[in-house]
């Protein structure tokens, strides 16, 4: 990179500090460059965990992921809730299917239950949690989607994990969201994330959102998913605190609506 690239890329770090988020329209007309050459800098700002790139732009980074969502925080929210969802979700897969639990404290308790049945099972995983739960069961098989290692959420992540989902088919996926509501979407707060739930989503009959009360009718930082197109089976399975409201919108955009006991 030139001279000109590096200090366009110190230009933008200064945006950031100074206004939070920056747009590649205002970035375009600020450095006279093309929007390729912008989304390049967005891109290797982004890995160097100084910013998140969103549809149109960027937002700075706030202490690379914030501990709120750092796994070990995440497991100790909501967990009788959590455990519910999951022997609903656990009671919907049957023996001999694949299928596909993402990172997250839900899906653990997912694969809690699990590891203790008799279903003989593929189970497609970015979650090293999960591969630990579950090799303790003979009769689940197992396949961990490669990446690089992200500590905080102990799972596997990485732009080239889409290449692996595409030689899947799952039966059924089980998803954790950050946000749920009719009116955005799925939300969640990293773009990496994002494209392989679409690319789970995209491979999979049946989609499961497990989320409890809290994500119900929130919005997050990037919409994915395109939910109110999409034209498959699914399903959100959650608990009895969330808002039957927001459940009813979600329920007339196609979701099929399980509460757990």
């Amino acid at each position: 990179m030139g001279i000109n690239g590096i200090k366009r890329k110190e230009r933008i770090r200064e945006l950031l500090n100074s206004k939070g988020q920056v747009s590649v329209s205002e970035l375009v007309s600020r450095f006279s460059v093309s929007e390729v050459t912008v989304r390049r800098y967005l891109e290797e700002l982004e890995k160097e965990n100084f910013l998140v790139r969103t549809y149109g732009g960027a937002v700075r980074k706030e202490n690379s992921i914030s501990s709120e969502f750092f796994f070990g925080e995440k497991a100790k929210r909501n967990i009788e809730e959590k455990r519910g969802i999951a022997r609903e979700a656990a009671e919907l897969i049957k023996s001999g299917e694949t299928v596909f639990l993402d990172t997250g404290t839900t899906t653990l308790e997912v694969s809690k239950l699990l590891a203790q049945g008799s279903k003989t099972l593929v189970v497609v995983t970015t979650s090293l949690p999960v591969v630990s739960e579950l090799s303790r069961n003979a009769n689940v098989k197992i396949f961990v989607l490669g990446g690089f290692l992200r500590r905080e959420l102990m799972d596997f992540s990485g732009y080239f994990l889409q290449d692996e989902i595409g030689n899947f088919a799952f039966d059924q996926s089980f998803l954790g969201v950050d946000a749920i509501s009719a009116e955005k979407g799925l939300t969640t707060t990293d773009t990496v994330t994002a494209e392989m739930e679409e690319a789970v989503m995209d491979r999979s009959r049946a989609i499961n959102i497990i989320a409890d009360f809290s994500k119900i009718g929130k919005v997050s930082l990037i919409p994915y998913g395109k939910i109110k197109e999409m034209k498959k089976e699914k399903r959100i399975i959650t608990d009895p605190r969330a808002d039957r409201k927001e459940l009813e919108k979600l329920k007339k955009l196609g979701f099929e609506i399980l509460i757990a006991r």
